[in-house]
């Protein structure tokens, strides 16, 4: 290893995308030119006394490495100088914004002067990815982070962080994303009125034609209100076996066979012309269903309230720890443990609504489940319309600093959640 330069950690992490905002120039990491001297060297001079201008500017500085369609592996790269935004606003003139994607990535934590920061390089590809069972992600964009760990270019003691972009070598036939979030229910037209009069949307009178199902197709997950009308004629059918969620499955039959490895299988692939699905019970007794669809996206719908979506769905476990490690084996996703400390411990997802695993009921002794959540971009106008159209609390609003929440109960007792969380 390069004299001065000391790779301190490499680890799997999950990020969510963020946007950034910054400074771009094209750079060829070939050049003969010293990284203490080269243009992103100097383009990080230019940044450094703009970065002020940057609006909801939060956090360190992120130099990203942008390849264009057609660039060569080995040929020059556009490279951004910027600092993440915690919202859209108005781009500096000369600047531009970038989304740095969500997904996996490998964290190298390097320590030296910048000069021999090909090292770092040189230790990702050489030797960490071949023995890590990961590939480079397609699509992906890598990117160096410096906060107050880093001194100066020339500093020796200097630290910051490279993300790698990364996926399994063999990834999990089970995406980590919720299609659709279930509420089971008595009366299927009561329940698709109130559920369509929370979310401000008409009510659809060609979904309520003697079928078991009633769907809103919300931006992220959709809702699927279940009568269960045809379940309950099939003899082995049980209501242990009522859904919470589904997750959508690249393969119905990999999805199959993973999941039989590892949990108690209700039932093999029902299968039609274009979907195939199957439920299994988790550890913690949660039936969950997994579908294959090679049916296009419905248009999702946006209606007139200002609860909008889907932000979380809930699953009731015991222990986050024993919960938190066995779902991220289904996921092939790295296991955040220091996380899992806590008593809610979210799955990363790819997109859409979160995972929560809640171990709160059970360790409060509480014998009521939460569902899911929806969401909200304004609390205050979410409890006016609450409230001025009857909605039932099951609890007195909460405000905290960085969340505020109210309990609903709908038609069936089911209980959910309305929530805003406050950004930075």
């Amino acid at each position: 290893m390069a004299k001065g330069t000391r790779v301190m950690e490499a680890k799997t992490v999950w990020k969510e995308s963020i946007q950034v905002v910054g400074e771009k120039v094209r750079y060829d990491p070939s050049a003969p030119v010293k990284p203490s001297q080269n243009v992103v060297a100097r383009l990080w001079d230019r940044f450094n006394e703009r970065a002020g201008e940057v609006e909801y500017a939060v956090g360190g500085g992120y130099g990203a490495s942008v390849c264009r369609e057609g660039d060569s592996p080995d040929g020059p790269i556009d490279y951004v100088a910027a600092v993440k935004v915690s919202r859209p606003g108005l781009v500096p003139d000369g600047m531009e914004r970038l989304t740095l994607p969500g997904g996996l990535y490998c964290v190298v934590t390097r320590q030296g002067v910048i000069d021999d920061i090909g090292e770092a390089y040189r230790f990702f590809w050489e030797e960490w990815l071949p023995e890590s069972g990961y590939v480079p992600r397609d699509g992906g964009i890598s990117f160096e982070f410096y906060d107050r760990r880093y001194k100066g270019n020339n500093v020796s003691s200097s630290i910051m962080d490279i993300w790698f972009p990364i996926q399994p070598a063999s990834p999990s036939p089970i995406v980590n994303r919720t299609v659709s979030a279930f509420v089971h229910v008595a009366d299927l037209r009561r329940s698709a009125e109130w559920y369509s009069r929370l979310l401000g949307l008409p009510l659809k009178e060609e979904r309520l034609n003697n079928g078991p199902v009633y769907w809103l197709e919300l931006e992220g997950a959709h809702l699927v209100l279940d009568s269960n009308a045809n379940n309950r004629n099939n003899p082995q059918w049980r209501e242990e076996m009522k859904p919470r969620c589904m997750l959508p499955a690249t393969d119905i039959d990999e999805a199959y066979r993973r999941v039989a490895e590892r949990a108690e299988v209700f039932f093999e692939p029902e299968r039609y012309e274009s979907l195939a699905f199957f439920s299994f019970r988790d550890p913690d007794g949660n039936a969950v269903m997994v579908c294959w669809n090679k049916g296009e996206d419905e248009e999702t719908l946006t209606g007139l309230s200002p609860i909008k979506r889907i932000g979380g769905i809930f699953l009731d476990v015991k222990h986050t720890k024993v919960a938190a490690e066995w779902y991220s084996h289904l996921f092939e996703l790295p296991y955040e443990e220091q996380s899992a400390e806590q008593p809610l411990y979210s799955i990363p997802v790819e997109s859409g609504a979160a995972i929560l695993l809640d171990a709160n009921r059970y360790l409060k002794g509480e014998s009521f489940t939460e569902l899911f959540y929806f969401e909200t971009d304004d609390f205050d106008q979410a409890l006016e319309h609450i409230r001025d159209n009857g909605f039932q609390l099951a609890a007195e609003p909460q405000r905290f600093d960085d969340l505020s929440e109210v309990a609903l109960l709908d038609p069936d007792g089911n209980r959910i959640v309305v929530a805003c969380v406050h950004s930075d």
